[in-house]
């Protein structure tokens, strides 16, 4: 499941990369205010990646401008071994996002899930942290082209080992 869970991030990750791409991102920093939902809309969509030989995707819909509605699914040798729903939500701190864990048949993962905030955000780069935990800590994403994207997910576990997760993900038609 650890594993399951950077995995997602690296989606997500992926997803909040693009908007930098489109020049709608707005830093979150600036007096401009914190990043909103609707800047992220044209990541609705298709999106695959491989971590190694896993398969990862996901679909993210638009159709409310302050919540977008994501699926994870990530694909071993054996086919699905987990899926993981999210949402990018607006807050009167900028975008959040909220993740929860469930296996092939739809049993839930013990627990509230994992709450991601979007710290910080460049024409080229978003970083998302995790502000109550560190598995998964931060979330870094590159921008390489319109539609591809490279994503670096900072891991702390439980002995404070640290790890880290790269993708490359790719928008689908």
């Amino acid at each position: 499941m650890k594993f399951s869970v950077s995995i997602l991030y690296l989606a997500l990750s992926a997803f909040l990369l693009a908007q930098t791409a489109t020049g709608t991102a707005k830093n979150a920093a600036t007096s401009a205010g914190p990043a909103k939902v609707a800047d992220l809309h044209f990541l609705g969509g298709h999106w695959e990646g491989h971590v190694d030989k896993t398969r990862i995707e996901q679909t993210c819909s638009i159709s409310d401008p302050t919540v977008m509605v994501c699926m994870f699914q990530l694909m071993g040798e054996k086919g699905t071994e987990m899926i993981e729903f999210y949402t990018l939500r607006d807050t009167p701190d900028g975008v959040e996002e909220r993740i929860r864990f469930y296996s092939p048949d739809l049993k839930a993962d013990a627990g509230d899930g994992v709450t991601m905030e979007l710290t910080s955000s460049s024409p080229t780069t978003l970083v998302f942290e995790n502000l109550t935990g560190t598995y998964p800590k931060r979330s870094t994403l590159t921008h390489n082209t319109d539609d591809q994207f490279h994503s670096h997910i900072e891991l702390v576990d439980g002995q404070g080992k640290s790890s880290t997760i790269d993708a490359d993900w790719k928008k689908t038609k």
